[in-house]
C-alpha cells in the first residue's frame, strides 16, 4: 500500500460503521489498478473485497488529472454507479494526493439505493431530486461507474464502458475504430499494463494497428497522458 494512504484505513472502518450498513466505503491505491482496493467496509453491497480492481470512474478521474498535470477534478459527488448484479448506487469519489500533489489513490462512498427506490421516485416526482451537484450546469460528465468485483479486471470494466454502448453499431469502419481507440485513450485504458494486447484481441486487430490508432489519438487529443501499454 502507498505510504500516503495508510492513514485512511481507519477512516474507512469508521465511516462504514458511522454511516451504516447501506453505505460501502472503499479505499483505492492507484499503484496497482488491477488490485486497487486496499481497504473496504460493507463490501457485501457490491460483492467486492480487498484486491478488487479500480473502477472505470476512478481510472477516468486519474486520466483526466494526469492530463491536466495534477489540476483535474479532485472529487465528484452523487454520481450513478451499479454493482455487478445491477444494484444501483449513489456514489461519491475523492482523489487522494501525496505531498507533491500527485493523485495516488481515491476514497469512495457508495450508497445502496435499491431499498429506497420507492422513496427516491417520490422525491423526484415532487421535484426535489433535480439539483444534484453532478447535474449542475457546467459539471463534468462521467459515464456510470461500474463496481467490479475481484473476478473482473480494470481493463474489462473500461472495455464494457466503451463498447456496451456500441452493441448494435457497425464498428468495422476506420473512423469508428479510431473513435473507439480515442475513447479508450480518454477513459484511461492505456494507463494499464497489457492494454494494447487486450484491446487488440477484443477488437480483432493486430497490435501494430492499435498502436497506429493510438498514435493518432495522442496527436488529436494531446499527449499529456502516461501510457503503460
Amino acid at each position: 500500500m502507498h505510504q500516503e494512504l495508510k492513514s485512511y484505513v481507519p477512516v474507512v472502518e469508521f465511516l462504514g460503521k458511522a454511516l451504516g450498513s447501506q453505505y460501502e466505503v472503499v479505499l483505492h491505491d492507484f499503484t496497482d489498478p488491477e488490485h486497487a482496493i486496499v481497504s473496504i467496509a460493507n463490501g457485501h453491497l457490491s460483492g467486492r473485497q480487498v484486491g478488487s480492481p479500480m473502477t472505470n470512474l476512478a481510472m477516468k478521474m486519474l486520466q483526466d488529472d494526469v492530463a491536466q498535470q495534477g489540476n483535474g477534478k479532485t472529487y465528484i459527488v452523487q454520481h450513478e454507479a451499479s454493482g455487478k448484479d445491477g444494484t444501483p448506487f449513489s456514489s461519491s469519489t475523492m482523489l487522494l494526493r501525496d505531498n507533491s500533489g500527485k493523485a495516488v489513490g481515491a476514497l469512495c462512498i457508495n450508497f445502496n439505493v435499491k431499498a429506497f427506490l420507492g422513496l427516491q421516485e417520490f422525491i423526484e416526482s415532487v421535484g426535489l431530486g433535480e439539483n444534484k451537484p453532478a447535474n449542475q450546469p457546467g459539471a463534468k460528465h462521467y459515464e456510470g461507474e461500474i463496481l467490479s468485483d475481484a473476478g473482473s479486471s480494470a481493463l474489462e470494466s473500461v472495455y464494457h464502458t466503451v463498447m456496451d454502448k456500441r452493441l448494435n453499431i457497425d464498428t468495422s469502419s476506420q473512423q469508428m475504430k479510431q473513435d473507439i481507440i480515442n475513447e479508450f485513450y480518454t477513459e484511461g485504458a492505456f494507463l494499464l499494463k497489457g492494454s494494447v494486447s487486450y484491446i487488440a484481441e477484443k477488437l480483432a486487430m493486430s497490435e501494430p494497428t492499435v498502436y497506429r490508432y493510438l498514435a493518432k489519438a495522442k496527436h488529436e487529443l494531446g499527449d499529456n497522458h502516461h501510457i503503460s501499454y
